[in-house]
């Protein structure tokens, strides 16, 4: 099977005539094979990043098991030459679908629990490596391998006394809270979210790791909202603990730090 999906691949580096550009993405290329009739979704990248198509494997595996939402099957993945691949499934979504049933399937994957804060491996947000060690507060766990790792890249340097103070801070006010860690999606803003033609929801490049289910619904606010009735419906499974305006600002704070590390401009501004 692999060597077959190895022919097909060097056949797509060499042939346009069924491989159609898709856009939607900053990261990777992104493209739509044909093969007998057969469709398949395949990303592209500098072979260095291999180990960023192996950790989404490894996210997709652990959303499927869930059986919560829908995801596209992994295929097969590997490096040709100097290019990394990842090859997917191809899944026609519609633009929109049933909120109800996101809600719901969300819900859902929160129930899946661990522990302690973290992942069996680490992954990846975007470009940026997100470390995953297993801590058993979730201040440890959020400080350490969320805020600190993305605020070292920006060279906070100048401010490395106010920055422990402020990591401290912000320690002590999550272990307050004391959340279960669940099963997150890690990344779930609406550009991850399709439905399928039912108006099932499918999820996507997922950055999964087991945290304060807060996490997920930070991401849904900033890019594409779902609206009132996603949040008030979510409540229904999930109740949002008092405390929440700030959790809020510091989840989000991570994506921001994340989004100056790989773009710059306005978001070191």
């Amino acid at each position: 099977m692999q060597h077959s999906w190895l022919v097909v691949v060097q056949w797509f580096y060499f042939s346009t005539e069924s491989r159609l550009d898709l856009s939607g993405g900053n990261i990777n290329q992104a493209y739509c094979l044909s093969n007998k009739q057969v469709q398949y979704f395949a990303k592209i990248n500098k072979s260095r990043l291999e180990n960023m198509f192996s950790a989404e494997c490894v996210g997709l595996k652990a959303l499927a098991t869930s059986k919560t939402f829908r995801t596209p099957e992994v295929i097969t993945k590997g490096v040709l030459e100097d290019k990394s691949y990842l090859v997917l499934e191809f899944v026609e979504m519609n633009a929109k679908g049933n909120t109800f049933k996101l809600t719901k399937a969300l819900a859902n994957l929160h129930l899946q629990t661990q522990s302690s804060f973290g992942f069996e491996s680490d992954n990846f947000i975007g470009l940026s490596i997100q470390q995953n060690k297993w801590c058993k507060n979730e201040g440890e766990f959020f400080t350490k391998h969320r805020l600190k790792p993305q605020l070292k890249k920006l060279e906070f340097t100048h401010s490395l006394v106010q920055t422990k103070k402020l990591l401290k801070k912000i320690s002590v006010f999550l272990n307050q809270h004391q959340p279960i860690p669940c099963l997150v999606h890690g990344d779930l803003w609406q550009g991850n979210i399709g439905y399928l033609s039912d108006g099932l929801p499918l999820i996507d490049d997922p950055a999964c790791y087991y945290a304060d289910y807060e996490v997920d619904l930070v991401m849904l606010e900033p890019f594409g909202n779902p609206g009132f009735d996603f949040f008030e419906h979510y409540q229904k499974y999930h109740s949002i603990q008092s405390g929440n305006s700030m959790r809020r600002e510091i989840y989000s704070l991570y994506h921001i730090l994340n989004h100056a590390n790989m773009f710059g401009g306005l978001y070191i501004q």
